[in-house]
Parts: C-alpha cells; sequence; structure tokens
C-alpha cells in the first residue's frame, strides 16, 4: 500500500468515525421530535457524506419532504444522489422543484452537464 493510499484510508475512517458521531446526536435530536424536516434533512445530508450509507440518506431527504414539500435543500440534496446514480429524470425532477420553490441551482447545473431529456411518447 503506498503513503498516499494508507494516508487517504487513514483520513476516510476519522471522517467516517466524525460523520457517526454527528449522525447519533441528529438521530438523538429526531427521537424528540420525529416530525422535525429540518433534522431530516439533516440526517440525510449526514447519511450522504458517509460513504456506505446513501440509501439512508435518501430515506431521510424523502422523510423531509413528506414533512415539508417545499423544502428546496433536501431537493436538492436527493436530486444529487439521484444524478450521481444516473437517474436523471429523477433528479430532474426534484431539480425543477427546488427551483420552484426558490433555488435553482441543481437545475442550472443539469441544463449545463446532463444528457438531453428524453422526449415522452
Amino acid at each position: 500500500m503506498s503513503d498516499n493510499h494508507f494516508a487517504r484510508d487513514v483520513i476516510d475512517r476519522m471522517l467516517d468515525s466524525e460523520t457517526e458521531r454527528h449522525i447519533a446526536e441528529q438521530k438523538a435530536a429526531l427521537a424528540a421530535h420525529p416530525d422535525w424536516a429540518e433534522g431530516h434533512l439533516h440526517l440525510g445530508l449526514l447519511y450522504r457524506i458517509h460513504r456506505t450509507l446513501r440509501d439512508a440518506a435518501k430515506h431521510e431527504l424523502l422523510r423531509a419532504l413528506e414533512l415539508k414539500p417545499g423544502l428546496a435543500e433536501a431537493h436538492i440534496a436527493i436530486g444529487e444522489i439521484y444524478l450521481a446514480e444516473g437517474d436523471f429524470a429523477r433528479a430532474r425532477e426534484h431539480a425543477g422543484f427546488a427551483a420552484q420553490f426558490g433555488n435553482p441551482r441543481l437545475l442550472q447545473q443539469i441544463e449545463r452537464h446532463a444528457p438531453p431529456q428524453e422526449p415522452h411518447t
């Protein structure tokens, strides 16, 4: 193992450990306030940072949107996950909602970089 690879592995484990600590704190806050949409957003963002928790991130972000459909930051975060997974239709859908609720950043990104949208037949 090269020194760079070893250093990267150590840093990744440290970040995962720190993220897991923040996840535990956020879960405790949500236990006291389970209908707090922004809390689910924050937990989803923490899960997204952790390298192995993408499905949990999607679950929390969708829960945030169930509780508060106009939460643009949650639409952007889940749209970015869908974009990374290559699900451009869902990414565009959430980017459109985020733009409708005041944050067009992801929609602008998609329009610049994603493949053209397939016409509906």
